[in-house]
Formats: C-alpha cells, structure tokens, sequence
C-alpha cells in the first residue's frame, strides 16, 4: 500500500528544503509570505495533511525559549532580555525567564526544570562558579545553547564583549586626563569577565610605565555597595588613587553615591568610570563616563544566533559563534571635571 506524501515530497514540488517545510508548516513568520504560500500550495496539491499534534510528539520540542540570568538586580541585564525577547516574539517564540541571583543550586534546579518542559533552546548567563562541563552538558540533551556576557570555552555559541580592549580604553582616558595613580574596583579572582577587564588595565597602566600598587586592585561587590566600599577603601590610602575604573555602572553608582555621602564630586575628587552604560548612567549627578557595547546589539545577536540553530535541521552543523562587540567609551562629567594637579591629596 503506497504511503502519503511527505515532507520532502513538498519541498520537491515546492522547489525548497525539508527544513523551509517544516517551518511553513509550524507556522513560522520568519518564511517569507510568498514562499510559505508556495509550500502550502505544493502540499495541498500533493493531498498532504499536517497532524500537529504528531509532530510535536515527535519533535518533543516547544516554541519556548528559557532565559537564564544570573543577576537581574542589574539593570544592564534588563535591558538585554527586553532585545532577547523582542526578536524572539517577532520568530513566533515565546520565552520563559529565570532569575538564579548567581546560585549554582538555582540554576541546577532551573535547568533541569526547563529541560523538562522540553524547552526549544536556552539562552543563559552562566553563575559564578558555573562548572566547566556545564555547556556540554546541556548540548547533550539536545537543547541549543547560546551563553551571554560570560564565556565558557570555544565549543559553544557565545555572545559578549571585548573586555580587555574596553578597560584599555577607559584606562587610556583616565591617563589621558593626567592621571597616573588609577584604582580598579570589582576584582573577583577566579572569574573569567573580572580577569579579562583587569587585564585591560593592567595592560594599559604598563604602556605608560605607571606603577600599580596591590592595594589598588579593589575586590568588592559587584554592587553599589561595593561600590561604596571601594570609596572608603580609597580614601584611606596613602597615597590614594585619583580615578577608579569600575566592573560595572553598579559599582560605580555605589561609588558616586559615597562620594556624594562625603561631600565630594565625581570628576574632582576622584574621576569614575563604569560599564555597561545603562539607561540611568546619562542621569546620575555627575552624567556617568562609562563603556558602551549596546545590549540592544548583544541580545539581537544572541537570538538570531540561537534562531539560527534552531532553523538548522538538517546538514553539517554550523561552526561555532563567538561573538564579542568592541565597547565604545562614552564621555561624561564624571571622568572629566577637572585636570588632575601636580599632587592630589
């Protein structure tokens, strides 16, 4: 008894992939209309019934995208998720959102969570202390897998930031300025994005032959608490740094609410600069100098790069994305209110 048609008896017919089928078939709004209608019309001359139903038995995959973040205290974080879901609406995906506050038991538990509600694929900014093998982990489940902002290794699809070249550019300006004795506040040992901006730094502080005390190298928080301790932390050495280059806008408004607490003004009493220019960096009191790599730009990417596995069903899987912008260093008050003197206090 001969069988129905199949699927890729439509895409003989239409003149397209099985994988263009199948998407036309699911109702994806990323075929373009007169394709899609060339699809449907090749199906329903060939007699061919699509059983939703079956299929998603078969596919044992949704339209449902987790998002993991380790810390959404960070506005940065927000900003990137509102692009994230945007571009993975305009697919026909929707997205289902976890918040880990940097637990490893958390993400574990979420994880494990969304792979049992057989998510389509995960977009995810790994813990603090993530274990190593994690990302293979989950590839083996056969769930794609894009990290954001924190990378992992070169086997897995990752969207980020040049962060050596972003704190070589922030120090450039502070030396620039006529500063030579410059802190940097939110060093974590161990953690690769920490290392990668220290670096940075440090790398551009040799350029010039300036010193760097260990004192000045600040682990805090990568909070506006931290940032405040990393104010009074300054303020006590003798002799004390006169600029900060900070982790992140956190940690820098944590530093200029403190210098505002002393009677102080960002720009004079210490230059600061941040990363990661949120929204609220243009109006702090002084307007905050900070790093620019848009996270409007990094979530676009980081969906397109996992709707592009997604489309994938069939040949050779496409070589690994690494993708990581080149921040701009966006000038304001706060870097730049005076000239450093001869000798700062």
């Amino acid at each position: 008894m001969k069988s129905g048609p199949t699927i890729q008896d439509i895409a003989a017919s239409a003149g397209v992939s099985k994988s263009t089928v199948s998407l036309v078939l699911q109702e994806s709004p990323r075929i373009k209309a007169e394709t899609a209608e060339k699809v449907r019309e090749a199906a329903r001359a060939l007699g061919y019934v699509y059983n939703r139903g079956a299929a998603n038995l078969r596919g044992r995959r949704s339209t449902t995208i987790g998002m993991v973040i380790n810390d959404l205290t960070n506005p940065f974080f927000v900003e990137l998720l509102v692009a994230i879901e945007r571009v993975l609406a305009q697919a026909g995906y929707t997205t289902l959102m976890a918040h880990t506050a940097e637990s490893i038991e958390t993400q574990t538990r979420v994880l494990r969570s969304m792979r049992e509600q057989n998510v389509a694929g995960l977009i995810m900014s790994p813990a603090l202390g993530t274990p190593d093998n994690l990302p293979a982990e989950i590839q083996s489940w056969g769930v794609p897998l894009v990290l954001v902002m924190r990378p992992m290794g070169t086997n897995v699809d990752t969207v980020g930031v040049n962060n050596a070249h972003g704190f070589a550019l922030a120090t450039e300006h502070l030396i620039q300025q006529g500063h030579t004795r410059i802190a940097f506040a939110g060093n974590r040992k161990g953690y690769t994005v920490a290392n990668q901006r220290r670096e940075g730094y440090l790398s551009t502080m040799a350029r010039h032959d300036l010193s760097v005390s260990d004192e000045w190298i600040i682990d805090v928080e990568l909070t506006p608490k931290g940032g405040r301790d990393a104010v009074r932390a300054i303020f006590d050495m003798k002799p004390r740094p006169t600029a900060v280059v900070c982790y992140n806008d956190q940690v820098a408004f944590g530093v200029l609410h403190e210098l505002d607490r002393m009677g102080k003004r960002a720009g004079q009493a210490l230059a600061v600069v941040g990363c990661d220019n949120v929204v609220a960096a243009e109006h702090t009191n002084p307007p905050l100098t900070t790093l620019s790599a848009g996270a409007d730009k990094l979530g676009t990417m980081a969906s397109s790069t996992l709707l592009a596995r997604l489309e994938q069903t069939d040949g050779p899987k496409k070589p690994v994305i690494q993708y990581f912008a080149e921040p701009d260093l966006v000038i304001r008050e706060s870097s730049i209110g005076i000239r450093v003197p001869a000798k700062a206090d």
